[in-house]
């Protein structure tokens, strides 16, 4: 059995559905940037994250990118190509990322063999909805300032590592990353980076920031 994290959507299945999906599966590494899969071409397969972390990306039509989400350990990423038959955005791995290839068919016999396969996809399929539905109410309903603090706490929590005096975002996304994270600005972003940092909440370093004072940017955040 392979060794992964337990979490996502690979983390609700039984070892019976996991062997399944490995057998009808081909493993494949990426290496830190390289892209999974690109907007608009088409598509037979989907990827399931073993370890690591992507970017889901899409382009305006300007040409400008927008992070519009993270997928990590145990998620499923390129689903939609099997409704569309396309991909409706670019994936691209953050560091080294180990995934099972998977194709649609393949992946649609084995939900409708394994009934606990099926409920767990629709379960992670809701909450990809759910969180989809809260980031767009959180921009309706709160400030750039206090949805980047909701962020940054949100990387740290859930991928976090020690840094100087406090916890750092284990991620390495620019300051135009988080402004298409949280649906702002690049200059809100800033500012309130800037203000945090004279403030000593947080410290930025290359891509990476640490909070120092995390109840108060819990207070930011209007987290109790």
């Amino acid at each position: 059995m392979l060794n992964v994290h337990e979490s996502g959507f690979w983390g609700l299945l039984g070892g019976s559905e996991r062997e399944a999906l490995s057998a009808a599966a081909r493993p494949r590494a990426f290496q830190d940037g390289a892209m999974l899969c690109m907007e608009g071409e088409p598509s037979t397969h989907l990827f399931i994250l073993l370890s690591g972390w992507v970017k889901v990306i899409t382009v305006n039509s300007e040409g400008l990118e927008s992070v519009v989400a993270l997928r990590g350990d145990g998620d499923v990423v390129g689903e939609v190509a099997q409704v569309t038959g396309y991909r409706t955005a670019t994936v691209r791995a953050i560091r080294t990322v180990r995934t099972l290839v998977v194709a649609a068919d393949e992946f649609g016999v084995l939900l409708d063999t394994y009934p606990e396969a099926a409920r767990a996809y629709r379960r992670i399929m809701t909450e990809y909805e759910r969180a989809a539905f809260e980031s767009q109410r959180s921009h309706a309903l709160s400030s750039g300032p206090r949805r980047l603090a909701c962020l940054l706490l949100d990387l740290v929590e859930d991928h976090g590592e020690p840094g100087d005096g406090g916890m750092a975002t284990a991620l390495p996304l620019s300051q135009d990353e988080l402004a298409s994270l949280i649906g702002s600005s690049r200059s809100t972003v800033t500012r309130a980076l800037s203000d945090w940092r004279s403030r000593h909440v947080i410290t930025t370093h290359q891509r990476h920031i640490t909070i120092l004072d995390r109840a108060t940017l819990r207070r930011i955040a209007g987290r109790p």
